[in-house]
């Protein structure tokens, strides 16, 4: 079943080459943009070749958010 990640959990265990714990726990991971415009995996930063191969190999997948009023009461709580 696929779970959705926040940029904290995906950049740290890749920063600490570990990325792969989320895979063999979640198996498929979604994301909305804002994550994937968060991770910043265009620039050369710690963890980001890891995060993009993890999303080109398809594990890692970004979804666009459908109701954006509950995305946003849940960021402020």
């Amino acid at each position: 079943m696929p779970v959705v990640s926040n940029t904290s959990p995906i950049l740290n265990l890749a920063i600490v080459n570990q990325l792969e714990l989320l895979h063999r726990q979640f198996g498929e991971i979604l994301i909305p943009n804002s994550v994937l415009d968060e991770l910043k995996v265009g620039e050369e930063r710690p963890g980001s070749q890891a995060i993009r191969e993890a999303i080109l190999s398809g594990w890692i997948k970004t979804q666009a958010v459908n109701n954006e009023s509950l995305a946003l009461k849940w960021i402020e709580n």
